[in-house]
């Protein structure tokens, strides 16, 4: 990403197979015509490889999003990880058409064909909070042993020159674990680190309060170079995510409005930004019954297609009729409002007004809880 600068705290747009979820290129292109990394997993274009590998292009040019620059990741954060299928030389990835056993060879193929600008190396995230010492210790190893192949594949492959390698942190919640995890990685030439296996992945990880990973966290960055990137995958809740901007982290994913669209409701939580006096809280459930002859839109100041052009009463018509242009207008209001959060953070980091801001949204989660 040479003629590209982006300023942190940042968030990528999650996508599957190649856009973002409900939106075509055109439509995505009216909600935002600014430069954005894309986020793209395996599970959701492993099975274009051979298609890939037969065109000879990149991964970004077969998918028509060439002028975005893309972040490789192992799993979708947005899906549930199966559990219980990783192996010491390969790890479980799971897509529409069943379980795939990656090793390091192969997924170091896959990187060379798709050609990301960043990604992440094999390893296993396959921990959370409730993970045991033995299965904590399994994934440390396992990771470094897939994380040194990928490396030595990544300095002599010619196709990976320019190419950004992203150091996973593992160790789930065992302070000791994160130590060895980091260890091996140190000394690497590296462009950053994702700290993984805090979760599991999926909608349940929006419901993760930030006490419970704070710890973690704070002893992990304090122990990772100052100078390189952050990232932390997920669909955290704006809270958490302020939170974690707090403590050092970067780059962050827009998983978590997809799965907010997924479940029929809209993020309001930015109205009262916006001194908007109808907020009725971090987000509102299109479902509900009392929508029905509410001809307001879901936000009076947000100024979305969807919030210029429709109410939250068609909205509740769309999903009484089951339209799939429901999910497009939630998934275009929700990653609006997810944009200008992070470019409010942005904005109120230099006017050095973060820690109000933060209080203001954090409030309306804890609430909300």
């Amino acid at each position: 990403m040479p003629d590209l600068i982006f300023e942190t705290p940042l968030v990528m747009l999650h996508t599957k197979r190649g856009s973002v979820p409900h939106l075509t290129k055109d439509v995505f292109q009216m909600l935002t015509m600014e430069p954005h990394i894309l986020s793209l997993s395996l599970p959701s274009c492993i099975r274009m490889t051979e298609a890939i590998q037969q065109a000879k292009i990149s991964y970004a040019e077969f998918v028509s999003m060439k002028e975005y620059p893309n972040f490789l990741t192992i799993h979708d954060p947005a899906e549930p990880m199966s559990r219980g299928y990783q192996k010491h030389d390969s790890i479980a990835v799971w897509s529409k058409h069943g379980r795939h056993s990656i090793n390091p060879d192969q997924y170091m193929e896959i990187v060379e064909t798709f050609k990301p600008d960043m990604y992440v190396a094999l390893c296993d995230g396959d921990t959370d909070e409730t993970s045991s010492d033995k299965r904590i210790s399994k994934t440390v190893e396992r990771s470094k042993a897939q994380f040194l192949k990928c490396y030595e594949k990544h300095k002599s492959s010619e196709a990976m020159k320019n190419r950004g390698l992203i150091g996973p942190v593992e160790g789930g919640y065992d302070l000791e674990a994160r130590e060895r995890s980091i260890k091996y990685l140190l000394d690497k030439n590296l462009n950053g680190y994702v700290i993984d296996g805090l979760h599991i992945n999926g909608p349940s990880v929006q419901k993760i309060q930030y006490e419970s990973i704070k710890n973690v966290v704070q002893h992990t960055i304090n122990l990772l170079p100052n100078d390189k990137m952050k990232v932390s995958l997920g669909c955290w809740n704006p809270g958490v995510v302020l939170e974690l901007i707090d403590t050092g982290v970067d780059l962050f994913d827009s998983s978590y409005p997809y799965v907010i669209t997924e479940s029929w409701k809209a993020l309001t939580f930015m109205c009262i930004t916006h001194n908007h006096s109808n907020n009725e809280g971090p987000l509102i459930s299109i479902d509900e019954q009392r929508f029905v002859d509410d001809f307001t839109p879901i936000c009076e100041s947000c100024e979305c297609l969807t919030c210029q052009n429709h109410s939250k009463a068609y909205l509740k018509h769309l999903y009484h009729t089951k339209e799939l242009l429901g999910f497009v207008l939630l998934m275009i209001h929700n990653t609006h409002q997810y944009l200008q959060f992070f470019k409010a953070i942005r904005q109120n980091l230099k006017d050095g007004t973060f820690s109000a801001f933060k209080l203001k949204i954090c409030q309306q989660f804890t609430a909300s809880n």
